[in-house]
């Protein structure tokens, strides 16, 4: 019988066979590509050009590298009652349910053990919601060390890793089907000590049980005592340690990075020994790029990114289908936008920010990111501007990434650990792992780029700026912006502003 094909179908049955030669592999670093048949093509192309021209200065790349100055800061997470003593008797079960990504959920280990010692509870370890957009459902025990998070605040609190024989109906299904008496879900966002005090502990004392959902963003960052406090960062900064496989793989990806030649990393041939291109005062150091710039980010943004008519419409569609259109950037124009700092930066612009600043084809990036909205064809400049750019797909064998392989959270402790190992970390727009490991990195006096985005959105509209206007701009508007200390301000997140709660200036 023959086979008879519509026109329709021999264009189809083309695309299928030619399709992958649009997407072959690239040599470095891989961002998961997305079907956009109109690549963008770069917006800010004089910029681009001037930025490709330039020469390598060992002078400034000297410069940038130069470790933070001591700022006289130094963490302060002990408790004032020394040594700390646990309650007598505990008054119950503590359970929290926590959803979001990684981030989110750290942030949420830390609210939950304080809010245990504010009711004299026992924690159960947290258990985490199956997250609906990456579809992770990592435990804590699967990305945390439970054994060291126990013994590292055994003296603060007590903490059990599953809920006795007598208990053991309180779960997530228990929940999910009813009312409870046991279920606290109508916790305040920020709410007070004494809020918990007047609404889990009666609970406590009558089941001997209290689930808290949801819970994240559950407890005030202001009006609590100090040892409090205290013990949110001794949890942020000592307890949450990833576990051991998490830290071997990243211990190896920053070995990878800084000895290039040494460890001729998977997939990574053209690491090969070329001393006229390194600067041997910069060698063995590198950046990490967190670059979020995912669908969901661009389509909440209501920002203009070049992708044509066709992006436009896609990006439109899709804040309807997710947010039924009411995106509060949608009232606005992309250059009031732009001039508000209020689009998140394209791979294009932060490797842009990047050269102003003196970095060059010389410099090792690492890019943390999960997936790239709009693929190779959208990361594409950035990497002509810095051709050294590695992630985890570039540097480790398929083996070594079986343990992480489609485990969103699992994937981001592994670049939350690598930027945490940084001499530099750069994050290309606000958000929770941005805001996680720039508080992280204040803590240990790491440097820290923070884009000012309101005058990087005002350059980018300027489409007549010389380099050399730009580059003098970008370089005075960050002076002030790698890492200095920054007193939190009141409802400010003490896991991003650490000092003055849990650091003392000596």
């Amino acid at each position: 019988m023959k086979l008879l094909l519509q026109p329709k179908g021999v264009l189809a049955a083309l695309l299928l066979l030619i399709f992958p030669a649009f997407y072959s592999p690239f040599a470095h670093a891989s961002p998961s590509v997305l079907s956009e048949w109109n690549a963008p093509k770069p917006r800010h192309l004089p910029l681009l050009k001037s930025a490709l021209q330039l020469p390598t200065s060992n002078e400034k790349q000297s410069d940038l590298w130069t470790p933070l100055d001591d700022q006289g800061w130094r963490p302060c997470v002990e408790s004032t009652n020394s040594p700390p003593s646990l309650p007598e008797k505990s008054e119950g079960y503590l359970q929290v349910f926590l959803d979001g990504g990684l981030n989110q959920q750290r942030m949420g280990i830390c609210d939950a053990v304080a809010v245990a010692k504010i009711l004299n509870a026992t924690l159960v370890i947290p258990h985490f919601e199956v997250n609906p957009v990456w579809q992770d459902s990592s435990s804590f025990m699967d990305i945390f060390d439970v054994d060291h998070f126990i013994n590292v605040l055994k003296d603060d609190i007590s903490i059990v890793k599953e809920l006795p024989d007598e208990f053991s109906w309180s779960t997530r299904e228990y929940y999910a089907i009813a009312i409870r008496a046991t279920r606290i879900k109508m916790a305040p966002v920020h709410a007070s000590a004494n809020w918990y005090l007047e609404n889990v502990s009666p609970v406590l004392q009558s089941y001997g049980i209290a689930a808290v959902s949801p819970f994240s963003h559950r407890l005030s960052f202001d009006n609590l005592p100090m040892d409090i406090q205290r013990l949110r960062c001794k949890v942020n900064f000592q307890a949450l340690v990833f576990v051991p496989h998490i830290r071997a793989l990243g211990d190896a990806l920053v070995s990878r990075l800084r000895h290039p030649y040494k460890n001729g990393a998977p997939g990574a041939s053209y690491l090969q020994e070329s001393t006229d291109v390194i600067d041997k005062d910069s060698a063995g150091k590198f950046v990490v790029l967190h670059l979020r710039f995912d669908k969901d980010m661009a389509a909440h943004s209501a920002c203009d990114f070049g992708g044509g008519k066709a992006e436009k419409l896609a990006l439109a569609k899709y804040r309807q289908v997710i947010w039924q259109g009411r995106v509060l950037n949608s009232q606005f124009t992309d250059e009031e936008l732009r001039s508000q700092g209020r689009c998140p930066l394209t791979p294009e612009e932060i490797g842009l920010l990047l050269a102003a600043l003196g970095f060059d084809n010389s410099t090792r990036l690492y890019l943390a990111s999960h997936k790239v909205y709009g693929g190779e064809a959208r990361i594409s400049t950035l990497r002509k501007l810095f051709p050294l750019m590695e992630d985890k797909k570039s540097l480790a064998s398929s083996e070594e990434r079986s343990q992480i392989k489609g485990k969103a959270s699992l994937l981001a402790a592994v670049d939350y650990y690598v930027g945490l190992h940084s001499d530099i970390f750069v994050s290309a727009s606000p958000g929770n792992m941005h805001n996680a490991l720039v508080g992280h990195r204040t803590y240990k006096n790491l440097k820290t780029i923070r884009p000012n985005m309101a005058l990087l959105g005002q350059l980018f509209l300027n489409k007549t700026i010389s380099w050399t206007d730009f580059q003098q701009a970008v370089v005075e508007g960050h002076e002030n912006r790698q890492g200095q200390i920054r007193l939190r301000k009141p409802k400010q997140s003490i896991y991003t502003y650490p000092a003055p709660d849990c650091m003392c200036y000596a």
